[in-house]
C-alpha cells in the first residue's frame, strides 16, 4: 500500500492528460460530421463502428500492418540482440558506442522513410540489386527496413540492460558445472533477461503498430497493399475529412493495440526451464 502512495500522483494526472483526449474521441466516432462542414453533425450511435467493422479494407488495412509489426519487431529484436553482445564485449568503449546506436532512433520517422524508399527505388539498394521497378509493395518492404534501421539501437539498448543483469559469477558456476552452451542460454541468460526481452518487444510492436510515415510516402492511388490502418485514419480524417469515422479508427485501433499489450505481457514472460 505505501507504494501506491508514491505512484497515486502519476496516476492521477496520466489519467487526467490520457481522459480528455480519449474521451472526446470516443464522443466524436458517435457523431456524423465532416471537417467541410462542422456545424452540420447528427448523433448517429455506433453507425460509424458498424460500418468500420464490416469494412474490408479496414481488416486488410489491419492486416497488413499486423504483417509489419511482425517482420520488423523479429528482425529488430535479433539484430538488437547482436548489437547487445557486441555492445558488452566492448569493455571502457560501450558507453559512448550505446549513446551511438542511438543516433537512428533521433532521427525523424519521416526522414527515414524518404531515405529508404529513395535508396530501394532509385538509389544505392536499386543499383546493387538490379531493381528496376519495385512495385508498392517492395516500397513498403523498403520503409520497413527504414523502421528495422530506425529501432534496432534503442532495442539494443534495452536488451542490453537485461543482459548486463546476468551475473559473471552464475555463467562461471554454469560453465563449471557443465551446462552447454543451450542451457547457459535456455537457464540463466533467457530468465535474466526476460524482462528487458518483454519491454523491448512490447515497446516496439506498439511503436510499429502505428506505423504512418513510410506507408504515407510510398502510397499510390489504388495500392491498397500499402496502406497501414494508421494510414487508413490518416486518409479517413484529411482526405475524406470524415472525423467521426476518422475517429472510430483511431479508438479501434487504440483497442488493437491494447490487445497487442495483453497478449504480449503474458507470452513474453520468459520461465525457467527445469
Amino acid at each position: 500500500m505505501r507504494s501506491w502512495r508514491w505512484l497515486a500522483p502519476a496516476v492521477v494526472v496520466l489519467l487526467v492528460v490520457t481522459a480528455w483526449p480519449v474521451g472526446r474521441a470516443v464522443w466524436t466516432s458517435l457523431h456524423r460530421s465532416t471537417l467541410t462542414n462542422p456545424d452540420d453533425r447528427r448523433f448517429v450511435g455506433l453507425d460509424n463502428y458498424t460500418d468500420l467493422l464490416s469494412s474490408r479494407t479496414w481488416w486488410l488495412a489491419v492486416a497488413a500492418t499486423l504483417t509489419v509489426v511482425v517482420l520488423v519487431v523479429a528482425l529488430q529484436v535479433v539484430l538488437g540482440m547482436a548489437f547487445a553482445v557486441a555492445l558488452r564485449r566492448l569493455g571502457v568503449a560501450w558507453p559512448v558506442t550505446r549513446v551511438l546506436v542511438l543516433l537512428p532512433f533521433g532521427m525523424l520517422a519521416i526522414v527515414s522513410a524518404v531515405v529508404w524508399r529513395d535508396a530501394v527505388t532509385t538509389g544505392f539498394a536499386a543499383s546493387w540489386f538490379d531493381l528496376d521497378d519495385v512495385g508498392p509493395v517492395g516500397s513498403l518492404v523498403a520503409v520497413s527496413a527504414g523502421e528495422v534501421w530506425r529501432g534496432t539501437g534503442i532495442t539494443a539498448v534495452i536488451l542490453l540492460a537485461g543482459l548486463l543483469r546476468v551475473p559473471t559469477s552464475l555463467m562461471a558456476s554454469a560453465i563449471a558445472d557443465g551446462a552447454t552452451a543451450r542451457q547457459r542460454v535456455t537457464r540463466v541468460v533467457l530468465p535474466a533477461m526476460g524482462p528487458a526481452i518483454a519491454v523491448a518487444v512490447t515497446y516496439r510492436a506498439l511503436d510499429a503498430f502505428r506505423i504512418l510515415e513510410g506507408p504515407l510516402v510510398v502510397d499510390q492511388p489504388g495500392a491498397t497493399s500499402t496502406r497501414t490502418a494508421p494510414f487508413l485514419v490518416w486518409d479517413t480524417t484529411f482526405s475524406s475529412y470524415e472525423i467521426g469515422l476518422g475517429a472510430a479508427m483511431s479508438i479501434v485501433l487504440l483497442l488493437l493495440a491494447a490487445l497487442i499489450a495483453a497478449f504480449l505481457v503474458p507470452v513474453l514472460r520468459v520461465r525457467r526451464v527445469v
